[in-house]
């Protein structure tokens, strides 16, 4: 297996820029990856790093009172117009460097730009370098480097560790202007890939964001925290999204959220990651490995319509994808990775995934599904406590990943059900899959405050 080195924002010295920007302060991120192409995505920004003084109760923790109340600010990370490209190369190979035209941003996609890189190599660690600066000039103003890793052919039995992690917030923030520690400590799991399950951002909490402009704020923010930018930096990662960072709550197309409509939630979402053209996607990992990660948002139905066979979460086109898919996919392992619950089972009072009542008919009809295909397992996000747990109808099994941290273990949580439940536990982390010699494991990981080395609280064979 390719060992990643990690490497970290790099800034040129401001004695050899242009002051006045552009930066490139929400770091890049580098997604959709396969065996031949990726996406790499960069902002451009007026300062270096986010106003944190600005904010101090988003770096030290938010009082109870706080947590539900403030409006967010949108000029805490105000973007810059400005020019932008990408250079990359196989690692220890600079010969063999390609860059990109030099790419405008606008104030129209949030001074945002995604690079297609096609014609890449598979199973290869790229480095790469994003450089910005003013327009028309030639003088670069920031450059930031980090690298990203190709599929294996669907031939080559490689060994693949991938992540997965679900649920964080401003007001869940454990390391002041750092972020997340979660995601340093997640480094240490040596991850191919990191699959985010959704609610990377919550705009129905403090501070609430009802406005295109704040929404963007949230986003800007997220990744202007120190753990958080590196790790996108220097790791492939595929982004889902679920409720919070589509508009609120438990939400359904139609519905609006203060000024921000659902539409206009789904575009923020596809401008603030790297994404292709569908949502739901699926991608490959060597021999033995396989993802589907599916778009539990753009196509449900009402969760206060009647349940039965028209009621969906999924929606007609996406679902027959995901049955033909899986049918004709060889893989060793298949993992479909799912914004919220299948088989659950979830807390009281919840009515918005397949693992609750309201939409038990598709729930059935996907546990029976995947049920029968051989060595397919559910991976899920949404919900904030850890688990594994077995339908007893179907034999159907559930990794629940857990949120980023224990600070974001608020919401309550079912506690363990020994008729479902293999593993349960109310911490937050990460889950990590492994898939080496034709065999699978899952590690529930915890957040050790006092070591750069997390904790594994549970280990399931596969």
């Amino acid at each position: 297996m390719i060992r990643i080195l990690v490497t970290t924002l790099f800034l040129i010295p401001l004695s050899l820029i242009a002051k006045e920007g552009p930066f490139i302060g929400n770091g890049v991120k580098v997604g959709e990856v396969d065996t031949q192409s990726a996406i790499v995505w960069v902002r451009l920004t007026q300062t270096p790093e986010a106003n944190f003084d600005q904010l101090p109760i988003f770096t030290e923790g938010l009082t109870d009172t706080e947590k539900d109340a403030g409006t967010m600010p949108d000029d805490v990370f105000p973007g810059m117009e400005g020019e932008t490209r990408v250079s990359y190369w196989p690692q220890e190979k600079r010969s063999e460097t390609i860059s990109t035209d030099w790419e405008s941003v606008s104030r129209l996609s949030d001074y945002i730009f995604q690079f297609q890189l096609n014609n890449l190599e598979s199973d290869t660690l790229y480095e790469y370098a994003v450089e910005a600066r003013p327009v028309g000039s030639d003088g670069i103003s920031a450059t930031a480097k980090g690298q990203f890793l190709t599929a294996p052919r669907p031939d080559d039995a490689e060994a693949i560790r991938f992540i997965v992690t679900t649920c964080q917030a401003i007001r869940s923030i454990d390391s002041g202007r750092e972020g997340h520690l979660t995601y340093e400590q997640m480094l240490e799991f040596q991850p191919n890939f990191l699959v985010h399950t959704g609610d990377i951002v919550y705009y129905d909490k403090a501070p609430l964001a009802k406005t295109i402009a704040q929404a963007r704020a949230k986003w800007n923010l997220m990744f202007a925290y120190g753990h958080n930018q590196t790790f996108h930096q220097n790791v492939t990662s595929y982004f889902m999204k679920d409720d919070h960072d589509t508009l609120k709550n438990d939400c359904w197309p139609g519905q609006t959220y203060g000024d921000l409509t659902f539409a206009e939630g789904l575009k923020l979402f596809r401008e603030q990651v790297p994404m292709g053209e569908h949502t739901y996607r699926t991608y490959r990992w060597g021999k033995d490995v396989q993802i589907w990660m599916t778009e539990n948002r753009d196509f449900r139905s009402s969760n206060r319509m009647q349940d039965g066979p028209n009621k969906t979460i999924l929606g007609a086109t996406q679902k027959a994808w995901l049955k033909r898919t899986i049918l004709e996919s060889d893989a060793t392992y298949k993992f479909v990775i799912s914004p919220g619950p299948i088989v659950g089972p979830d807390k009281k009072g919840k009515a918005d995934n397949h693992g609750n009542d309201v939409f038990k008919h598709e729930g059935q009809e996907l546990r029976d599904f995947l049920s029968a295909q051989e060595n397919t397992y559910v991976i899920c996000g949404d919900r904030h406590w850890q688990y594994c747990s077995e339908d007893p109808k179907t034999g159907l099994v559930e990794l629940g990943c857990g949120s980023v941290n224990d600070q974001h273990n608020f919401g309550g949580n079912p506690g363990k059900d020994e008729i479902y439940h293999r593993y349960f536990s109310g911490k937050g982390g990460f889950l990590g899959i492994t898939v080496e010699n034709g065999k699978a494991k899952a590690e529930w990981y915890g957040v050790n405050y006092r070591s750069d080395k997390p904790p594994v609280l549970h280990t399931e064979a596969l």
